[in-house]
């Protein structure tokens, strides 16, 4: 019986498919074989569009190379001259560090004690800009009033090229506004890969010998000291360092909020650099906060 009925259930699909071939092609095209056959199709290419989105969402986002290569400064390169294979470069894994609002994210940090240097990339978007300009807007508004028109808005194109300007601050409240870097963009992002300088993390300071001298004319000459004691040192290490951002417009008021980018108590490594080990210093940097 089990053959038969599947013989049967053939030969029904094969009257059914006969039946299809001789109807007029409006009649297969509105047909409900043909709306099953197109759902069936548009779920096919939703599934393809949304594992393709996200493939090119995981390769776009990817860190480039050149975002993660040290850049050679005046000051580095100097540093290197002078000792050589014998510089230490050190790193922190900062992963992957955002500010609050997605505004910008934090990579590759590398630190040059000789040269009292930091060095990391930052990366944001075409939304973080015009997130900008959409503030910017705002306030023109609040300050023209009724005046305001459509000739007045502050679109992203009507920015500078590159309208952010970066600080560094630490726990001690020292502020860093000195800074090189280079940039370039790729796919949806804009990286800048920036050199702080002036930066001692560690901050190792020579104090005065702890035991103060007599005198001369001492009423106890024997404890007259000939001689004088070695002077200390005192390790006092940054433990945090914060970045900010502003418009360039506006150095009063931070854009973004503050993002820890560096930890005492994270983990420090020595980076091997004799993948980048320059023979010259790096050309094309922009410099903020001092002259050339």
């Amino acid at each position: 019986m089990a053959e038969d009925f599947n013989d049967w259930g053939n030969y029904r699909r094969e009257l059914e498919n006969e039946e299809f071939a001789k109807r007029p092609l409006i009649r297969k095209i509105f047909s409900f074989r043909s709306f099953k056959l197109a759902l069936k199709g548009f779920g096919y290419f939703l599934i393809f569009m949304v594992f393709a989105i996200l493939f090119w969402r995981i390769i776009s986002s990817k860190l480039p190379t050149a975002a993660s290569k040290l850049i050679w400064t005046e000051n580095a390169y100097a540093a290197y001259e002078e000792k050589g294979k014998d510089l230490l470069i050190y790193t922190q894994d900062v992963g992957k560090v955002f500010d609050k609002d997605g505004k910008f994210s934090l990579y590759e940090l590398h630190y040059i004690p000789s040269a009292k240097e930091i060095q990391f990339t930052i990366r944001y978007n075409k939304s973080t800009v015009d997130t900008l300009a959409s503030e910017l807007t705002e306030e023109l508004m609040a300050i023209m009033g009724e005046s305001f028109t459509e000739a007045d808005i502050i679109t992203a194109d009507s920015l500078p090229e590159l309208p952010f300007v970066f600080k560094l601050r630490d726990n001690e409240g020292n502020i860093y506004e000195n800074y090189e870097y280079t940039t370039f963009t790729k796919n949806r992002y804009t990286y800048l890969r920036v050199a702080f300088s002036g930066v001692d993390l560690f901050k190792i300071k020579k104090t005065a010998p702890t035991v103060n001298f007599p005198l001369p004319n001492s009423p106890v000459p024997d404890y007259i000291y000939k001689g004088a004691l070695a002077a200390e040192y005192a390790s006092t290490p940054i433990e945090i360092v914060y970045v900010d951002s502003y418009y360039v417009g506006n150095m009063s008021e931070r854009f973004a909020e503050q993002i820890t980018l560096y930890r005492a108590d994270r983990r420090t490594e020595n980076f091997d650099y004799k993948n980048q080990r320059p023979k010259s210093a790096t050309s094309g940097l922009v410099v903020i906060g001092k002259e050339e």
